[in-house]
């Protein structure tokens, strides 16, 4: 069965979707970095920072050879939207930097799992379209976004142990 000029339109909205959220993120990468004070985490976030840009240019690729137009514009990376008066709640823990590095870290976690979670979507759409070739490079681009993931899990528990450093205990 043929793909039909609406399923490969739907497919390349998906792809657009996906390439202005790595837009996106290869600057904010850039900003988390510079603002991070762990050098390993920086490092990281640097280093994830080049994949990212590998990832929209595999994206970007496929767009073309779809005959698509790839779009310019980015996503919005903000953080996790908090209601009431848990938002209040934030806005005063983010004036201390260690609980600052705590929330950031946790919309990154978030992130992440979002990107790993989209290019799972992306790969079985693929797929059923008849894209074998897509698909793996989704696989791959999945893996790197479950393994930053990840790597931001280990951070975020440093990040916890210098915001709130263990209490000795009475022996």
């Amino acid at each position: 069965m043929a793909l039909t000029s609406g399923e490969q339109d739907r497919y390349i909205l998906h792809l657009n979707h996906a390439l202005a959220m790595e837009s996106a993120l290869i600057d904010h990468l850039e900003k988390r970095a510079a603002a991070v004070p762990h050098a390993h985490l920086r490092d990281k976030l640097l280093q994830h920072r080049e994949q990212t840009r590998e990832h929209a240019q595999t994206v970007r690729g496929t767009i073309l050879s779809l005959s698509g137009e790839p779009t310019g514009t980015k996503a919005v990376v903000q953080p996790p939207i908090t209601p009431g008066i848990l938002g209040k709640v934030m806005s005063a823990l983010e004036g201390e930097k260690s609980d600052h590095l705590l929330a950031e870290s946790l919309a990154d976690y978030a992130v992440e799992n979002y990107e790993a979670a989209l290019y799972s979507t992306l790969a079985l759409i693929a797929r059923n379209l008849g894209f074998p070739e897509h698909a793996s490079q989704y696989d791959r681009i999945r893996q790197q976004e479950q393994e930053m993931a990840e790597f931001l899990t280990t951070a975020q528990a440093e990040i916890i142990r210098e915001a709130f450093p263990p209490v000795p205990r009475a022996a």
